[in-house]
């Protein structure tokens, strides 16, 4: 009889006997990943992969549902169609999702990963010492780290080697849902993660040859781990991330090779000192893996003759829309200029640069290009030494002619003063795509000078201030974040509460139609019911709406 995988036959009416035979088939191929004998280990691992194993189980389903729609269609010949089972007219993208193709692939992963993880358990022992020899030349605390640090690559091998992939949910430092309120956007980051023990501990733990067969071990296991992330849940970001460890470039280079070909989404290379060449090995990587999403290379020195290339492939790259250089280009802005000229990027972070020595025509350069810019949403240049001709610019742009960027944080540039600041406050009375505005404490309020978050003179004018930006180290802040429309209508409820203070609504009412009162009182009593999340609007917990409601009737 035929097989499902079979292509370019037709396929006539199945009798019910070939579909039990069909359904029995898949149920035993399932049966032969999910009834095997395991350790704990294992259990471990089938845990992690339970999302795969229920899609699959949900593709199974729907083809045993295909196969009864078969029967029940009489002895019309059904033609064979690429990616799935037509019966002539017009298709259904399901049948090309639970295509036998697809189904045989995730199995043949899914048993090469079975594979791979039961072999492991049978033949492999981690073989490098679990100590090392007395180094005159450490001090005590180096030779404290060095040691925690081979107990953590040995760690993170056995994981490999077990077939687990970490959990590390991340949120984004500044970046935030602005649509959902305050819930920060979380990325399910799953796969290789290797950082000191000491989370508190500022320095980077150096290099000891007594690392080198810990780290021979940690590149083996990395060679199969294409197999795992070939059966990662379908929504989790394959990360590779080694931050604060000194990889000296004959150990970096190991590290690239094993990384070629695999697909990870995410790489975090972090204070690793791994110099020029491996700067240059991480440009091939970039040009080798079209499925990178982000970069960080937070505190790895990118020389300046290598900037061009280094953008280049940037820029050619399919993927690629978060980048990272905090403190790699001190002193440079060409490399920042080319990332936001290149229209490409969504988020850009390069804190800690010192930008102070940059030429005016350097930064006139950048300026332009971000006035241009129509891709980038986030701008990080936190504890860059920027002037107030710096600040000025920032804000010219906003006002006049970018309307893509949603946060923007400065914190940090303590040379900002109250009156440059305040031209932020300008240009947010034209600017309403900026959701969050960072800047330095003791100026965050000048923002407020042009009364662009809240102007109270009027009701209109308080409906046509800014609600949606959000400016940290600003007290008593006008903005909720990500709540514009109750941004809005809290404002509106203040100029009516403090109006009825004094009972003087009404006299402002002179020119609008008395046909508006129904209208008029909804509204009050909607944006009475704004909740007030303890920010500048303290006369709205203290004015009740119906006694504004009693107002108007009573005075109108």
């Amino acid at each position: 009889s035929s097989s499902l995988t079979d292509q370019n036959v037709s396929l006539v009416k199945r009798p019910a006997g070939n579909k039990g035979a069909v359904a029995g088939f898949l149920s035993s191929w399932m049966g032969y990943f999910t009834g095997r004998p395991y350790d704990t280990a294992q259990h471990i691992m089938f845990a992690q992969n339970e999302q795969m194993m229920e899609r699959m189980k949900k593709l199974m389903a729907k083809m045993e549902e295909k196969l009864e729609s078969l029967d029940d269609r009489g002895n019309g010949e059904v033609n064979q169609r690429e990616g799935g089972v037509s019966s002539g007219g017009e298709g259904d993208d399901d049948d090309e999702s639970i295509s036998s193709a697809d189904l045989k692939t995730k199995g043949k992963a899914l048993q090469a990963y079975q594979e791979m993880v039961s072999s492991n358990r049978e033949d492999w022992t981690y073989s490098a010492r679990d100590a090392m020899d007395v180094d005159p030349n450490l001090s005590e605390d180096e030779e404290t780290n060095i040691l925690h640090l081979l107990v953590g690559i040995k760690k993170c091998t056995i994981k490999m080697r077990r077939g687990e992939y970490q959990n590390d949910y991340e949120s984004d430092r500044y970046f935030e849902l602005y649509d959902r309120g305050t819930s920060s956007t979380r990325y399910d980051f799953q796969g290789v993660r290797l950082t000191p023990w000491d989370s508190e501990v500022d320095e980077t733990i150096p290099y000891h040859v007594a690392l080198r067969p810990h780290w021979e071990e940690f590149v083996d296991a990395l060679d199969d781990f294409d197999l795992i992330l070939d059966v990662m849940p379908d929504d989790a970001e394959p990360c590779f991330q080694i931050s604060r460890i000194e990889l000296p470039l004959n150990i970096f280079m190991m590290i690239m090779k094993s990384l070629t070909g695999k697909s990870f989404r995410h790489y975090k290379f972090i204070n690793n000192d791994f110099g020029r060449y491996g700067v240059l090995a991480v440009i091939n990587l970039m040009d080798g893996n079209q499925d990178l999403q982000s970069l960080t290379l937070s505190d790895n020195f990118i020389d300046e003759e290598d900037e061009g290339d280094f953008c280049e492939a940037i820029a050619r790259h399919p993927e690629l829309s978060a980048i990272n250089l905090d403190g790699c280009c001190e002193g440079r802005v060409f490399m920042l200029c080319e990332l936001v000229r290149s229209n490409l990027l969504v988020d850009i972070s390069m804190r800690y640069n010192d930008l102070s020595f940059v030429s005016s025509e350097e930064r006139r350069n950048f300026i332009d290009a971000l006035l241009s810019n129509t891709s980038l949403e986030k701008l990080d240049l936190t504890e860059n030494n920027l002037s107030d001709e710096d600040a000025a610019d920032f804000a010219a742009a906003l006002g006049l002619r970018n309307r893509t960027l949603k946060c923007l944080c400065l914190e940090g540039n303590h040379r900002f003063a109250f009156a440059a600041v305040a031209t932020f406050g300008i240009a947010l009375r034209t600017n309403k795509t900026l959701q969050q505005l960072f800047l330095p404490s003791r100026t965050a309020y000048g923002v407020s000078n042009a009364q662009a978050l809240f102007d109270g003179s009027s009701l209109n004018s308080a409906a046509d201030s800014n609600h949606t930006c959000f400016v940290k180290n600003y007290p008593n802040n006008r903005n909720e974040q990500g709540d514009p429309t109750g941004n809005r209508q809290r404002k509106i409820y203040n100029i009516l509460a403090r109006r009825h203070m004094d009972m003087c609504n009404v006299q402002h009412f002179d020119d609008i139609d008395i046909n508006l009162l129904p209208e008029i009182l909804a509204a009050v009593q909607r944006y009475a019911m704004s909740p007030d999340p303890g920010l500048y609007y303290t006369e709205n917990s203290q004015v009740n709406g119906l006694s504004i409601i009693f107002e108007i009737m009573r005075k109108w």
